[in-house]
Protein backbone atom coordinates (compact mmCIF):
# COMPACT_ATOMS: atom_id res chain seq x y z
CA UNK A 1 0.00 0.00 0.00
CA UNK A 2 0.81 3.17 -0.83
CA UNK A 3 1.44 6.00 1.71
CA UNK A 4 0.61 8.68 -0.69
CA UNK A 5 -2.44 10.84 -0.54
CA UNK A 6 -4.56 10.89 3.49
CA UNK A 7 -5.15 7.56 5.09
CA UNK A 8 -7.47 7.97 8.36
CA UNK A 9 -7.22 5.26 10.62
CA UNK A 10 -10.93 6.11 12.76
CA UNK A 11 -9.05 5.75 16.13
CA UNK A 12 -7.97 9.24 15.26
CA UNK A 13 -11.41 11.09 16.59
CA UNK A 14 -13.65 13.72 15.45
CA UNK A 15 -15.37 16.59 17.43
CA UNK A 16 -18.81 17.91 16.12
CA UNK A 17 -20.30 20.86 16.63
CA UNK A 18 -23.99 21.31 15.20
CA UNK A 19 -25.67 24.20 14.94
CA UNK A 20 -28.14 24.61 17.13
CA UNK A 21 -30.34 22.91 19.59
CA UNK A 22 -33.23 20.61 19.72
CA UNK A 23 -36.40 22.40 18.47
CA UNK A 24 -40.26 21.23 17.99
CA UNK A 25 -39.53 21.36 13.59
CA UNK A 26 -37.10 18.50 14.37
CA UNK A 27 -37.41 14.73 13.49
CA UNK A 28 -38.30 11.61 15.31
CA UNK A 29 -35.60 8.91 15.63
CA UNK A 30 -36.44 5.16 15.51
CA UNK A 31 -33.33 2.96 15.34
CA UNK A 32 -34.45 -0.88 14.63
CA UNK A 33 -31.70 -2.99 15.75
CA UNK A 34 -31.96 -6.42 14.55
CA UNK A 35 -29.59 -8.98 16.49
CA UNK A 36 -27.62 -11.07 14.35
CA UNK A 37 -28.31 -9.90 10.96
CA UNK A 38 -26.09 -9.97 8.38
CA UNK A 39 -26.61 -7.78 5.23
CA UNK A 40 -26.21 -10.21 2.49
CA UNK A 41 -29.53 -12.44 3.42
CA UNK A 42 -31.50 -9.10 2.84
CA UNK A 43 -33.37 -8.95 -0.42
CA UNK A 44 -32.38 -5.37 -0.88
CA UNK A 45 -28.73 -6.53 -0.66
CA UNK A 46 -29.14 -9.49 -3.15
CA UNK A 47 -30.21 -11.92 -1.64
CA UNK A 48 -32.19 -15.10 -3.68
CA UNK A 49 -35.21 -15.25 -1.44
CA UNK A 50 -37.64 -12.26 -0.73
CA UNK A 51 -36.63 -12.24 3.03
CA UNK A 52 -36.80 -8.35 4.02
CA UNK A 53 -40.16 -6.75 1.90
CA UNK A 54 -40.71 -3.78 4.34
CA UNK A 55 -37.27 -3.27 4.87
CA UNK A 56 -36.67 -3.30 1.62
CA UNK A 57 -39.24 -0.47 1.45
CA UNK A 58 -36.95 1.40 3.85
CA UNK A 59 -34.20 0.91 1.23
CA UNK A 60 -36.06 2.29 -1.54
CA UNK A 61 -37.50 5.36 0.31
CA UNK A 62 -33.42 5.93 1.88
CA UNK A 63 -30.09 5.88 1.72
CA UNK A 64 -28.78 2.31 1.57
CA UNK A 65 -25.09 1.33 2.59
CA UNK A 66 -23.39 -1.05 0.59
CA UNK A 67 -21.17 -1.70 3.03
CA UNK A 68 -21.25 -1.41 6.80
CA UNK A 69 -18.39 -2.87 9.28
CA UNK A 70 -19.56 -4.01 12.52
CA UNK A 71 -17.42 -3.06 15.06
CA UNK A 72 -17.35 -6.27 17.22
CA UNK A 73 -18.55 -9.73 16.02
CA UNK A 74 -21.07 -9.69 18.98
CA UNK A 75 -23.39 -7.76 21.23
CA UNK A 76 -22.00 -6.10 23.93
CA UNK A 77 -19.36 -4.34 22.02
CA UNK A 78 -20.73 -3.72 18.97
CA UNK A 79 -24.06 -2.07 20.55
CA UNK A 80 -21.68 0.15 22.86
CA UNK A 81 -20.15 1.12 19.18
CA UNK A 82 -23.66 2.38 18.07
CA UNK A 83 -24.07 4.01 21.17
CA UNK A 84 -21.03 5.82 21.96
CA UNK A 85 -19.93 6.80 18.37
CA UNK A 86 -16.65 4.67 19.17
CA UNK A 87 -14.60 1.89 18.37
CA UNK A 88 -13.95 -0.83 20.91
CA UNK A 89 -10.66 0.29 21.84
CA UNK A 90 -12.09 3.73 22.99
CA UNK A 91 -15.01 2.33 24.68
CA UNK A 92 -13.85 -0.91 26.06
CA UNK A 93 -16.96 -2.83 26.80
CA UNK A 94 -16.90 -6.48 25.93
CA UNK A 95 -15.17 -9.24 27.88
CA UNK A 96 -10.82 -9.67 28.84
CA UNK A 97 -10.84 -12.74 26.89
CA UNK A 98 -7.66 -13.73 29.06
CA UNK A 99 -9.85 -13.40 32.21
CA UNK A 100 -12.91 -13.60 30.96
CA UNK A 101 -13.71 -10.49 32.82
CA UNK A 102 -16.89 -8.64 31.02
CA UNK A 103 -17.11 -4.97 31.19
CA UNK A 104 -19.94 -2.28 30.37
CA UNK A 105 -20.27 0.93 29.79
CA UNK A 106 -18.17 3.66 31.23
CA UNK A 107 -21.17 5.02 33.30
CA UNK A 108 -19.58 9.07 32.26
CA UNK A 109 -19.11 8.11 28.87
CA UNK A 110 -22.12 10.00 26.71
CA UNK A 111 -24.39 7.82 25.01
CA UNK A 112 -27.21 8.00 22.33
CA UNK A 113 -30.05 8.13 24.67
CA UNK A 114 -28.57 10.72 27.17
CA UNK A 115 -27.79 12.90 24.22
CA UNK A 116 -30.86 12.53 22.52
CA UNK A 117 -32.59 13.29 26.46
CA UNK A 118 -30.71 16.16 27.05
CA UNK A 119 -31.72 17.97 23.61
CA UNK A 120 -35.37 17.44 25.14
CA UNK A 121 -36.56 14.18 23.28
CA UNK A 122 -38.82 11.47 24.93
CA UNK A 123 -36.64 8.48 24.97
CA UNK A 124 -37.50 4.82 24.28
CA UNK A 125 -35.42 1.60 24.55
CA UNK A 126 -36.96 -2.06 24.43
CA UNK A 127 -34.02 -4.51 24.35
CA UNK A 128 -34.16 -8.62 24.46
CA UNK A 129 -30.98 -9.94 25.96
CA UNK A 130 -29.12 -10.02 28.93
CA UNK A 131 -26.37 -8.48 27.26
CA UNK A 132 -28.57 -4.76 26.73
CA UNK A 133 -29.72 -5.08 30.26
CA UNK A 134 -28.76 -2.06 33.07
CA UNK A 135 -26.02 -4.02 34.23
CA UNK A 136 -23.66 -3.00 31.17
CA UNK A 137 -25.12 0.49 30.78
CA UNK A 138 -27.62 0.44 28.63
CA UNK A 139 -30.39 1.64 30.56
CA UNK A 140 -29.09 5.24 30.95
CA UNK A 141 -30.84 8.14 29.00
CA UNK A 142 -34.33 6.01 28.63
CA UNK A 143 -37.30 7.53 29.80
CA UNK A 144 -39.02 4.53 29.41
CA UNK A 145 -36.64 1.70 28.86
CA UNK A 146 -37.66 -2.38 29.42
CA UNK A 147 -35.23 -5.49 29.47
CA UNK A 148 -36.61 -8.90 29.06
CA UNK A 149 -33.63 -11.72 28.94
CA UNK A 150 -35.64 -13.82 26.29
CA UNK A 151 -36.00 -12.21 23.55
CA UNK A 152 -37.17 -15.28 21.50
CA UNK A 153 -40.13 -14.78 19.48
CA UNK A 154 -40.96 -11.19 20.79
CA UNK A 155 -40.97 -9.16 17.36
CA UNK A 156 -44.82 -8.55 17.66
CA UNK A 157 -44.85 -7.83 21.81
CA UNK A 158 -42.12 -5.15 20.68
CA UNK A 159 -43.92 -3.70 18.20
CA UNK A 160 -46.81 -3.55 21.08
CA UNK A 161 -44.97 -2.25 23.45
CA UNK A 162 -43.60 0.48 21.78
CA UNK A 163 -47.28 1.68 19.48
CA UNK A 164 -48.38 1.95 23.03
CA UNK A 165 -45.73 3.76 24.30
CA UNK A 166 -45.46 6.39 21.42
CA UNK A 167 -48.90 6.87 21.36
CA UNK A 168 -49.42 8.66 24.54
CA UNK A 169 -47.19 11.76 23.66
CA UNK A 170 -46.65 14.32 20.86
CA UNK A 171 -43.35 15.67 21.59
CA UNK A 172 -40.18 14.19 19.68
CA UNK A 173 -38.94 11.10 20.45
CA UNK A 174 -36.16 8.85 19.68
CA UNK A 175 -36.44 5.03 20.32
CA UNK A 176 -34.11 2.00 20.04
CA UNK A 177 -36.26 -1.56 19.44
CA UNK A 178 -34.08 -4.11 19.86
CA UNK A 179 -35.26 -7.69 17.90
CA UNK A 180 -33.42 -10.30 18.94
CA UNK A 181 -35.70 -13.59 16.83
CA UNK A 182 -33.04 -13.33 14.29
CA UNK A 183 -30.70 -14.83 16.34
CA UNK A 184 -30.33 -18.34 17.32
CA UNK A 185 -32.11 -20.34 18.10
CA UNK A 186 -33.52 -20.30 14.84
CA UNK A 187 -37.27 -20.89 16.18
CA UNK A 188 -40.03 -18.21 13.72
CA UNK A 189 -43.42 -19.24 14.28
CA UNK A 190 -45.23 -20.27 11.48
CA UNK A 191 -46.05 -20.41 8.77
CA UNK A 192 -42.39 -18.61 8.89
CA UNK A 193 -40.61 -21.67 9.93
CA UNK A 194 -41.62 -23.36 6.77
CA UNK A 195 -41.31 -20.68 4.13
CA UNK A 196 -38.27 -21.27 2.91
CA UNK A 197 -37.83 -25.18 2.77
CA UNK A 198 -42.07 -26.27 2.53
CA UNK A 199 -41.05 -29.87 2.48
CA UNK A 200 -38.58 -29.74 5.48
CA UNK A 201 -39.11 -32.39 7.98
CA UNK A 202 -36.38 -31.19 10.46
CA UNK A 203 -37.84 -29.72 14.49
CA UNK A 204 -34.26 -28.67 14.98
CA UNK A 205 -34.00 -24.73 15.85
CA UNK A 206 -30.65 -24.99 16.90
CA UNK A 207 -27.27 -25.96 15.71
CA UNK A 208 -26.02 -29.56 17.81
CA UNK A 209 -22.57 -29.36 19.03
CA UNK A 210 -20.82 -32.63 21.13
CA UNK A 211 -19.39 -32.65 24.41
CA UNK A 212 -15.39 -32.34 23.18
CA UNK A 213 -17.01 -28.96 20.83
CA UNK A 214 -17.65 -31.21 17.70
CA UNK A 215 -20.45 -29.81 15.45
CA UNK A 216 -22.88 -32.09 14.51
CA UNK A 217 -24.78 -32.70 11.19
CA UNK A 218 -23.18 -30.09 9.01
CA UNK A 219 -25.54 -31.41 6.47
CA UNK A 220 -28.25 -29.76 8.33
CA UNK A 221 -26.96 -26.31 6.79
CA UNK A 222 -30.00 -25.50 4.34
CA UNK A 223 -32.81 -26.50 7.21
CA UNK A 224 -30.58 -23.66 9.70
CA UNK A 225 -30.19 -21.47 6.94
CA UNK A 226 -33.99 -21.86 6.17
CA UNK A 227 -34.67 -21.13 9.40
CA UNK A 228 -32.54 -18.14 10.20
CA UNK A 229 -34.28 -16.86 7.23
CA UNK A 230 -37.76 -17.33 7.90
CA UNK A 231 -36.99 -15.75 11.28
CA UNK A 232 -35.94 -12.52 8.68
CA UNK A 233 -39.00 -12.98 6.87
CA UNK A 234 -40.87 -12.84 10.47
CA UNK A 235 -39.48 -9.68 11.95
CA UNK A 236 -39.94 -8.00 8.78
CA UNK A 237 -43.53 -8.48 9.50
CA UNK A 238 -44.13 -6.95 12.61
CA UNK A 239 -41.81 -4.32 11.03
CA UNK A 240 -44.62 -3.79 8.36
CA UNK A 241 -47.10 -3.39 10.80
CA UNK A 242 -44.97 -1.09 12.81
CA UNK A 243 -44.81 1.18 10.29
CA UNK A 244 -48.59 1.19 9.05
CA UNK A 245 -49.46 2.08 12.72
CA UNK A 246 -46.81 4.60 12.09
CA UNK A 247 -48.53 6.15 8.96
CA UNK A 248 -52.13 5.92 10.86
CA UNK A 249 -50.89 7.71 13.63
CA UNK A 250 -49.18 10.52 11.37
CA UNK A 251 -45.55 10.26 12.86
CA UNK A 252 -43.99 8.23 10.13
CA UNK A 253 -43.40 11.53 7.88
CA UNK A 254 -41.57 12.83 10.31
CA UNK A 255 -39.30 10.00 11.53
CA UNK A 256 -35.85 9.20 10.76
CA UNK A 257 -35.74 5.24 10.54
CA UNK A 258 -32.72 2.91 10.98
CA UNK A 259 -32.09 -0.16 10.08
CA UNK A 260 -29.04 -1.82 11.77
CA UNK A 261 -27.86 -4.62 12.90
CA UNK A 262 -24.69 -5.26 16.19
CA UNK A 263 -23.29 -8.57 13.74
CA UNK A 264 -24.10 -10.97 11.57
CA UNK A 265 -24.08 -14.60 11.75
CA UNK A 266 -21.86 -17.46 9.95
CA UNK A 267 -23.46 -20.64 8.20
CA UNK A 268 -20.23 -22.64 7.88
CA UNK A 269 -18.40 -20.37 5.56
CA UNK A 270 -15.41 -20.85 7.20
CA UNK A 271 -15.92 -24.05 8.77
CA UNK A 272 -17.74 -22.79 12.06
CA UNK A 273 -20.96 -21.26 13.18
CA UNK A 274 -22.82 -18.75 14.92
CA UNK A 275 -20.93 -15.59 16.06
CA UNK A 276 -18.10 -14.38 18.50
CA UNK A 277 -15.01 -16.19 17.10
CA UNK A 278 -13.93 -14.25 13.85
CA UNK A 279 -13.46 -11.04 11.95
CA UNK A 280 -14.55 -12.21 8.84
CA UNK A 281 -17.17 -10.63 6.57
CA UNK A 282 -20.13 -12.45 7.36
CA UNK A 283 -19.83 -11.66 11.19
CA UNK A 284 -19.03 -7.97 10.19
CA UNK A 285 -20.76 -6.78 7.02
CA UNK A 286 -23.99 -5.60 8.81
CA UNK A 287 -26.91 -3.66 6.69
CA UNK A 288 -27.11 0.47 7.40
CA UNK A 289 -30.37 2.03 5.81
CA UNK A 290 -31.75 5.06 6.93
CA UNK A 291 -34.94 6.62 5.81
CA UNK A 292 -36.92 10.14 6.83
CA UNK A 293 -36.49 14.22 7.27
CA UNK A 294 -32.96 14.93 5.45
CA UNK A 295 -32.36 12.04 3.95
CA UNK A 296 -31.94 11.17 -0.01
CA UNK A 297 -34.36 9.00 -1.97
CA UNK A 298 -33.48 6.12 -3.58
CA UNK A 299 -29.19 6.24 -2.84
CA UNK A 300 -27.13 3.42 -2.91
CA UNK A 301 -23.76 4.64 -1.02
CA UNK A 302 -20.53 3.20 -2.27
CA UNK A 303 -17.86 4.19 0.79
CA UNK A 304 -18.16 1.82 3.49
CA UNK A 305 -19.99 2.70 6.83
CA UNK A 306 -19.74 1.79 10.45
CA UNK A 307 -21.56 1.50 13.59
CA UNK A 308 -19.97 4.33 15.07
CA UNK A 309 -20.65 6.57 12.25
CA UNK A 310 -24.95 6.04 13.26
CA UNK A 311 -24.83 7.99 16.51
CA UNK A 312 -22.73 11.58 14.97
CA UNK A 313 -24.92 11.41 11.86
CA UNK A 314 -28.06 11.13 13.66
CA UNK A 315 -26.23 14.26 15.79
CA UNK A 316 -25.99 16.13 12.64
CA UNK A 317 -29.54 15.15 11.28
CA UNK A 318 -31.45 16.50 14.30
CA UNK A 319 -29.39 19.57 14.73
CA UNK A 320 -28.58 18.38 18.09
CA UNK A 321 -25.23 20.46 19.62
CA UNK A 322 -22.65 18.68 20.87
CA UNK A 323 -19.30 18.72 21.83
CA UNK A 324 -19.28 14.86 22.41
CA UNK A 325 -15.90 13.01 20.83
CA UNK A 326 -16.20 9.95 18.39
CA UNK A 327 -14.12 7.83 15.94
CA UNK A 328 -17.38 7.87 13.83
CA UNK A 329 -18.09 10.74 11.33
CA UNK A 330 -21.39 11.93 9.53
CA UNK A 331 -22.05 9.71 6.90
CA UNK A 332 -24.44 11.80 4.62
CA UNK A 333 -21.59 15.05 4.87
CA UNK A 334 -18.42 13.50 5.08
CA UNK A 335 -18.17 10.71 2.30
CA UNK A 336 -14.81 12.07 1.64
CA UNK A 337 -13.51 11.31 4.67
CA UNK A 338 -14.95 8.05 4.31
CA UNK A 339 -13.90 7.33 1.52
CA UNK A 340 -9.94 7.13 3.18
CA UNK A 341 -9.99 5.82 6.65
CA UNK A 342 -9.43 2.66 8.00
CA UNK A 343 -12.56 0.91 10.21
CA UNK A 344 -11.34 -1.50 12.81
CA UNK A 345 -13.19 -4.19 14.16
CA UNK A 346 -11.88 -5.78 17.75
CA UNK A 347 -13.21 -7.34 20.64
CA UNK A 348 -13.69 -11.06 20.40
CA UNK A 349 -15.75 -12.81 22.30
CA UNK A 350 -13.88 -16.14 21.83
CA UNK A 351 -11.30 -17.73 19.43
CA UNK A 352 -13.25 -20.24 17.23
CA UNK A 353 -11.88 -23.58 17.75
CA UNK A 354 -11.67 -23.79 13.82
CA UNK A 355 -9.19 -20.78 13.90
CA UNK A 356 -5.22 -21.85 14.13
CA UNK A 357 -4.80 -18.60 15.79
CA UNK A 358 -5.91 -15.95 17.74
CA UNK A 359 -7.42 -12.61 15.38
CA UNK A 360 -7.22 -9.80 17.44
CA UNK A 361 -8.14 -6.48 14.62
CA UNK A 362 -9.46 -6.47 11.72
CA UNK A 363 -9.34 -2.90 9.87
CA UNK A 364 -11.09 -2.63 6.20
CA UNK A 365 -9.82 0.22 4.39
CA UNK A 366 -11.26 0.58 1.12
CA UNK A 367 -11.96 -3.08 -0.44
CA UNK A 368 -8.48 -4.32 1.78
CA UNK A 369 -8.90 -6.09 5.16
CA UNK A 370 -6.66 -6.39 7.27
CA UNK A 371 -6.36 -9.19 10.09
CA UNK A 372 -3.65 -9.05 13.32
CA UNK A 373 -3.45 -12.60 14.80
CA UNK A 374 -2.03 -13.83 17.85
CA UNK A 375 0.02 -17.13 17.77
CA UNK A 376 2.01 -18.32 21.21
CA UNK A 377 2.64 -14.48 21.72
CA UNK A 378 3.25 -13.48 18.55
CA UNK A 379 1.71 -10.97 16.22
CA UNK A 380 0.96 -12.43 12.63
CA UNK A 381 -0.99 -10.90 10.10
CA UNK A 382 -2.84 -11.69 7.10
CA UNK A 383 -4.70 -9.11 4.34
CA UNK A 384 -7.94 -10.07 1.71
CA UNK A 385 -8.57 -8.42 -0.97
CA UNK A 386 -12.44 -8.69 -1.30
CA UNK A 387 -13.00 -7.32 -4.76
CA UNK A 388 -11.06 -10.58 -6.11
CA UNK A 389 -11.77 -12.78 -2.98
CA UNK A 390 -15.17 -11.94 -1.50
CA UNK A 391 -15.22 -14.99 0.58
CA UNK A 392 -11.57 -14.81 2.30
CA UNK A 393 -10.36 -17.67 1.21
CA UNK A 394 -6.62 -16.41 0.01
CA UNK A 395 -4.69 -14.32 2.39
CA UNK A 396 -1.69 -12.17 1.62
CA UNK A 397 1.10 -10.82 4.09
CA UNK A 398 -0.04 -7.05 4.22
CA UNK A 399 3.26 -4.49 3.85
CA UNK A 400 4.22 -2.54 6.20
CA UNK A 401 2.72 0.39 6.62
CA UNK A 402 -0.82 -1.44 7.16
CA UNK A 403 1.01 -3.48 10.18
CA UNK A 404 1.63 -0.26 11.61
CA UNK A 405 -1.86 0.63 11.03
CA UNK A 406 -2.92 -2.49 12.96
CA UNK A 407 -0.36 -2.42 15.62
CA UNK A 408 -1.37 1.68 16.43
CA UNK A 409 -4.86 0.09 17.38
CA UNK A 410 -3.86 -2.89 19.26
CA UNK A 411 -1.35 -0.41 21.74
CA UNK A 412 -3.22 2.82 21.54
CA UNK A 413 -4.69 3.63 24.66
CA UNK A 414 -8.98 3.38 25.77
CA UNK A 415 -10.61 6.94 25.73
CA UNK A 416 -12.71 5.50 28.28
CA UNK A 417 -12.07 3.00 31.03
CA UNK A 418 -14.68 0.76 31.06
CA UNK A 419 -16.84 -0.75 34.22
CA UNK A 420 -16.24 -3.72 35.18
CA UNK A 421 -19.32 -6.39 35.74
CA UNK A 422 -20.00 -8.47 38.51
CA UNK A 423 -22.59 -10.96 36.98
CA UNK A 424 -24.90 -12.40 39.99
CA UNK A 425 -26.31 -15.88 39.24
CA UNK A 426 -29.25 -15.34 37.44
CA UNK A 427 -27.08 -13.11 35.22
CA UNK A 428 -24.57 -16.06 34.80
CA UNK A 429 -28.11 -18.68 33.99
CA UNK A 430 -29.22 -16.12 31.30
CA UNK A 431 -25.61 -16.01 29.90
CA UNK A 432 -25.06 -19.71 29.62
CA UNK A 433 -28.19 -20.15 28.02
CA UNK A 434 -27.08 -18.02 25.40
CA UNK A 435 -24.15 -19.45 24.58
CA UNK A 436 -21.79 -16.35 25.90
CA UNK A 437 -20.25 -18.05 28.72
Amino acid sequence: MSKSGVIVLTVCVVVLMFACGSSSENPNVLIILIDALRADNLSCYGYNRNTSPSIDSIALTGVKWKICQAQAPWTLPGTSSIFSGLSVQNHGAGRNTGTMTTFGMNPGMPILPELFENAGYRTCGIFNVPLLSEVYGFDRGFDHYSYYPDGDRRAALIVDEFLEWVSGDDDEFMAVLHFFDVHDPYNPPPPFDRMFLPEDTLSLIDWEIDEDGELLHPEYLEHYLAMYDGEIAWVDSELSRLFQNMREMEIADNTIIVVIADHGEEFLEHGWIGHGGTFYQELLRIPLIMTGPGIPSGEIRGETAAQFDLLPTLLALCSIESTVVFDGIDLLSDSSTAEKRGIPSSGLLFSSRMMEMFPVVSILLGNIKYIAFRDEGTLKYAMFDLNTDPQERHSAIPDAFAIEMLDNYIISPPMWEPSEVELDEQSIRELEGLGYL
